[in-house]
């Protein structure tokens, strides 16, 4: 069983040009994981760069760790979800 998600981009047919429609994509991608329990989207953090949002969402078992969280990268254009690789 690995602990990272699917590396290819989630396709969510819908902009992303606010921070609420980041999240919603970000939420869709990870329902889509078979661990997708694991994440906390009610704790996810939410950073502007550029032409893309980054999101950052809490794991339960990487509690007690660092990095404790999981990263994502939504295009605001595209919608399109793609996971981080975090260190």
């Amino acid at each position: 069983m690995s602990s990272t998600p699917s590396q290819q981009p989630a396709d969510t047919n819908a902009a992303a040009s606010t921070e609420a429609q980041a999240r919603a994509a970000v939420a869709r991608f990870v329902k889509q994981q078979p661990n997708a329990a694991l994440y906390r989207l009610d704790s996810a953090q939410a950073i502007e760069v550029n032409n893309q949002w980054q999101i950052l969402v809490p794991r339960t078992d990487w509690a007690g760790r660092l990095p404790n969280k999981a990263a994502f990268d939504v295009d605001k254009q595209t919608g399109a979800v793609s996971p981080l690789a975090v260190k």
